[in-house]
């Protein structure tokens, strides 16, 4: 705790930030955790079998309960991947720090529990706040709502079970914490001079599978749409997705060795190069937005769920989350560009060339992800129809 303590007074205003939004977030899914076990404590008022006039036919069943838990696991997770992109990105923005700790004698693996329990206490924070209202709402709900309309939300009538509540909410901090110290790889500790590594190229065979599994998917899926096969639709609809994201580093690399084909003058050579060094920083969040977009559009579609407030928060954290990773990384990039680029501005190099560059770069990253948008909401009107 004292190590975490020290380390925690020298943060900048971006970092108190990051914090806070892990605090948010954390405070919403414990918030959701929450309404799934009030609803679970819903007690009808007449025994099951036996209804009477105007109350519940029957009490929440086990399936319905595991269904509204299974509903805050894409959220849960969201807050994972948030967790693990910001764990990563601490040690690349801020290497002095961390080489101070390793001279110290601190150590790897020492360093990589601090930056878990940085990100576990933030969750803890926030599952606390969501305790906290979720308690302010059952105290004073039955005051402001006399006719009961959100009581089965909250439990209200019942009391919480204390082993229930807390194994809920630890379940945020344990998946904040275990995402973060798996993020943080040993490399990743190391001096920047150290620590970089050569341009990632795709393999042969990662550009077969990017190019068959979303291909392969989206024929299963045609062809089962004809048939009327629904489960199958689903299935080669779900296998599309999932290569459409394993594609999109392979799209940004090829983008990249497009801008840097042949002789290219040097906004284009920057442009090309430095895409190809981002892609597969840039391409995994872009793919998990997409993916979380357009299967939460299917899914609520299939479910034939109505766009109401609970769904609108779960997409919205969804949504926060990645966008949080995706910001991330482009901070991670933007570190080491400043230091790539160092040598030219040293040499000379006109500020409006890397200007330009970075401009080509983002307009050609943005073009990327708005035609995989596209592929993915052709495959999602294709399971709709």
């Amino acid at each position: 705790m004292f190590p975490y303590l020290r380390l925690a007074r020298g943060y900048r205003p971006v970092d108190l930030c990051r914090w806070l939004l892990t605090a948010v977030a954390s405070a919403a899914v414990a918030a959701l955790l929450l309404r799934a076990l009030g609803w679970a404590l819903t007690v009808p008022p007449v025994p099951i079998g036996h209804p009477g006039p105007g109350t519940h036919p029957a009490g929440p069943l086990p399936s319905a309960v595991a269904a509204r838990l299974l509903w805050c696991l894409p959220p849960l997770a969201g807050v994972g991947y948030l967790a693990a992109a910001w764990a990563r990105s601490a040690p690349l923005q801020q290497p002095e720090r961390v080489a101070g700790l390793l001279a110290a004698g601190f150590g790897q693996r020492r360093l990589r529990v601090l930056l878990a329990v940085e990100i576990a206490l933030a969750c803890v924070g926030g599952a606390v706040l969501g305790l906290l209202g979720f308690l302010v709402l059952r105290a004073h709900l039955l005051e402001l709502l006399p006719d009961g309309r959100l009581d089965p939300a909250l439990g209200a009538r019942n009391g919480l079970p204390i082993a229930g509540t807390a194994t809920l909410l630890s379940t945020v901090p344990l998946v904040g914490g275990l995402a973060a110290a798996a993020a943080v790889r040993p490399a990743l500790l190391r001096p920047p001079d150290e620590g970089d590594v050569t341009q990632r190229r795709p393999s042969v065979l990662y550009l077969v599978a990017a190019v068959l599994v979303p291909l392969f998917g989206t024929l299963v899926e045609l062809a089962a749409v004809r048939r009327g096969a629904t489960t199958t639709a689903l299935l080669g609809g779900a296998l599309a997705l999932v290569g459409l994201g394993l594609a999109m580093p392979a799209l940004l690399y090829a983008t990249g060795m497009a801008l840097a084909w042949r002789h290219p003058h040097p906004v284009r050579l920057l442009a090309g190069r430095g895409l190809q060094a981002g892609a597969w920083q840039l391409g995994t969040p872009i793919a998990v937005l997409i993916v979380s977009l357009t299967g939460g559009a299917v899914a609520a579609d299939r479910l034939g769920l109505s766009p109401g407030p609970l769904l609108t928060v779960e997409g919205a954290l969804i949504v926060l989350c990645v966008l949080g990773a995706l910001l991330t990384r482009m901070a991670e990039l933007s570190v080491s560009r400043r230091r790539s680029y160092a040598p030219l501005t040293r040499m000379g190099a006109p500020g409006a060339l890397l200007r330009q560059s970075a401009a080509l770069r983002g307009g050609m990253a943005t073009l990327v992800a708005l035609a995989a948008g596209g592929g993915a909401a052709a495959l999602a009107a294709a399971l709709s129809s």
